[in-house]
């Protein structure tokens, strides 16, 4: 019994290596199919994008409409695509300028904001206005956009908000860098200011004891005390040369 099971072992061994052994042996084979495979599949995911964008192109005028009001609405909402991405906005050269300004007045606002923002963290001081005295909220944006109005900005949080040479903005249509003014602690004019950057966030400096920050626009709090918005940079008030005094 045991000289037939060691036969029958001896046999079944040859067989089980060919077995093993075999796919090794096809694989260059089953590479290139699976290669082939996936080039077929590949071609025919292109073949799917080319007909959904063929349908895109053919979208009825009510969904242009509504992709248009949305465009137009997060543009208003202070949110900009990069250039890159303008395509989805299907607005106008001209209207796309109306909504968010030549690109010397874009470029501008960022330089606004990263001063803005630079100055997060620092103290409260009430009639500062460079990093190094802290600032009051009129203070911080008159640091910040002193250089690129073409107008001396004026230094209280009334006198800015009755100042002509700025647009009235509604709520609605509020964009990056335009000013937003509340009335804190008097009802008759506005005694605090801050600058929107968008998606309900403003910066501001806001009051002894606390530091320049973030703060949300949406909150019960500021709604119950916002007062208005001026527009203080726009291509029209853009300064044609800006230069730098450090923090005069």
């Amino acid at each position: 019994m045991r000289h037939l099971l060691i036969t029958m072992l001896f046999l079944v061994m040859p067989y089980s290596f060919a077995v093993t052994t075999l796919p090794s042996s096809e694989h260059p084979a089953d590479k290139q199919q699976r290669e082939r495979n996936r080039l077929r599949l590949w071609q025919q995911a292109e073949h799917r994008h080319s007909i959904v964008a063929t349908s895109s192109s053919t979208d009825s005028a009510e969904d242009k409409k509504r992709r248009r009001q949305v465009s137009l609405s997060l543009l208003n909402r202070g949110i900009i695509p990069e250039s890159s991405g303008l395509g989805w906005a299907l607005l106008t050269p001209d209207e796309l300028l109306r909504e968010t300004g030549s690109p010397k007045l874009l470029a501008t606002l960022e330089k606004v904001v990263a001063t803005l923002q630079a100055q997060i963290g620092l103290p409260y001081r009430w009639g500062g206005q460079t990093p190094n005295q802290g600032f009051d909220c009129s203070g911080l944006v008159w640091f910040a956009f002193r250089h690129y109005v073409n107008w001396p900005l004026p230094r209280t949080a009334s006198t800015l908000f009755n100042d002509k040479r700025m647009t009235a903005v509604g709520v609605g249509r509020l964009r990056r860098g335009d000013l937003i003014f509340f009335t804190i602690h008097r009802q008759t004019s506005p005694d605090h200011v801050g600058v929107y950057l968008g998606n309900n966030q403003f910066i501001e400096a806001p009051r002894t004891g606390l530091a320049i920050r973030i703060s949300q626009l949406d909150t019960p709090f500021w709604q119950q005390h916002y007062a208005g918005a001026r527009r203080v940079l726009t291509d029209r008030t853009l300064r044609d040369q800006f230069f730098d005094k450090g923090d005069d």
